[in-house]
């Protein structure tokens, strides 16, 4: 890796650390200066060190990137403990999301630039979201929870265990094609119900309507 490439690789990774910490920032905006446990500044040193520590651990070993990752976790680990006991806030969010920064400037260097981009855009906005998914989960039944881990069951445990093979007379039978067909079925009839719910009774009729369409036609097909 040539010097150019490792100094913009190295402005990747502050630019990770401030696009995490913007978002972080904008959170915590309310709070008093210095009540903080990580803001903008925080954030875009935590990507460049990651990264730091990526580039010299392609020299020096990578027992030197895990032990600055682990000298970074006690340091952010401190702040909060500090701030839990100054504020009895015990959210954890904040910390955590400093070290997937710190793991994403590393990536930058050392992994596809374009993995470490994405990953702190993810980040960003899954930390953005969490009024939507504190709504979301408040509104979840139990019996809705199940469907989705019911689902996910089928999809993500037993499906990829099938064998991929026709069975039976000419073959005819494969329990992985006709497994993925249930898949598919289930899937959006579970799209459906939630579309349904989400867009309220009016239009959740007319989703309600589109899905079983789509399911009946799928099945025949």
């Amino acid at each position: 890796m040539t010097d150019i490439e490792t100094i913009g690789r190295l402005g990747l990774a502050l630019a990770l650390g401030i696009l995490v910490g913007i978002e972080r920032g904008w959170h915590a905006r309310e709070e008093p200066e210095g009540s903080r446990v990580a803001g903008v500044r925080s954030f875009a040193l935590s990507g460049l060190l990651g990264g730091l520590a990526g580039s010299l651990a392609e020299d020096m070993g990578e027992a030197l990137l895990a032990a600055m990752f682990l000298a970074h976790a006690g340091v952010m680990i401190l702040f909060r403990l500090r701030a839990t006991a100054a504020s009895h806030d015990y959210g954890s969010t904040t910390t955590v999301a400093a070290l997937v920064t710190f793991a994403l400037g590393a990536l930058a260097v050392r992994g596809p630039m374009e993995a470490a981009a994405a990953g702190a855009v993810l980040t960003a906005l899954l930390l953005g979201i969490k009024p939507v998914l504190h709504g979301w989960l408040a509104r979840l039944e139990y019996a809705e929870l199940m469907a989705t881990l019911k689902l996910l069951a089928m999809s993500v445990v037993l499906l990829p265990v099938l064998p991929d093979r026709g069975f039976g007379p000419w073959q005819a039978l494969n329990p992985y094609e006709l497994w993925w067909m249930v898949v598919l079925v289930a899937s959006l009839s579970y799209v459906g119900y939630f579309a349904a719910e989400m867009a309220g009774p009016r239009r959740g009729a007319v989703l309600a309507a589109l899905a079983g369409g789509l399911v009946s036609s799928t099945a025949v097909t």
